[in-house]
């Protein structure tokens, strides 16, 4: 092998061991760390590889052309987490641990406070927006714009809506499907209270 090719191979192995810190594989699920993850690396490691949890890998693998959008989603709810909180105590603060290791907003996301509620109803309308928005934009082959108002308009005013709105069913469907976790599969009375206004929090940020 010519000094080249090692010189290449020395790189890319410097680069994958960078991948495996960013993204340890046994690191507990938790998808929000994709949203302060280096452009291009989660789709450089894989859903197998990603932090999150075997069901949301599962569907990852069944759709992986959505991972640059559950990126972004979760860069659009971190974002405005920290916009609404700015002038708080708790101003949306991330965890300095390594990324999956432990949740990305530390003791808060699993605290049961006003500020674990907005957590998650703004990551979950952040994964709507930007799926719905990948849509229109015509990114993927399932969904696209929704064409059900095109036949509207205002006939006195002598319009019709010939455009394309947003689909938002899709990305309202996609965000049930990857954040919503059934509450039989927890175990514990305060473990199934949590998730069910966790649950509950998705919903309301969707709406």
């Amino acid at each position: 092998m010519d000094r080249a090719a090692l010189l290449g191979l020395s790189r890319l192995c410097a680069l994958w061991a960078a991948l495996l810190a960013l993204f340890p594989c046994g690191a507990q699920g938790n998808w929000m760390w994709l949203g302060i993850a280096s452009f291009g690396v989660p789709e450089k490691l894989g859903c197998a590889n990603l932090p999150l949890n075997s069901r949301q890998k599962e569907l990852c693998k069944r759709k992986p052309y959505l991972l640059p959008s559950i990126g972004e989603g979760a860069r659009l709810g971190i974002q405005e987490c920290r916009s609404q909180f700015r002038h708080e105590r708790w101003n949306c603060l991330v965890t300095a641990a390594p990324p999956g290791t432990s949740p990305l907003f530390g003791y808060e996301l699993s605290s049961g406070t006003k500020e674990t509620a907005f957590i998650y109803a703004v990551m979950a309308a952040g994964l709507v927006h930007s799926v719905t928005r990948s849509c229109s934009a015509g990114n993927m082959t399932e969904c696209s714009c929704d064409t059900s108002l095109q036949s509207g308009g205002s006939a006195s005013e002598g319009w019709h809506w010939g455009g394309c709105s947003d689909d938002v069913q899709y990305g309202m469907w996609f965000s049930r499907k990857f954040l919503d976790l059934p509450v039989r599969n927890s175990t514990g009375k305060e473990s199934k209270v949590l998730l069910a206004m966790n649950l509950h929090n998705n919903e309301a940020g969707r709406q």
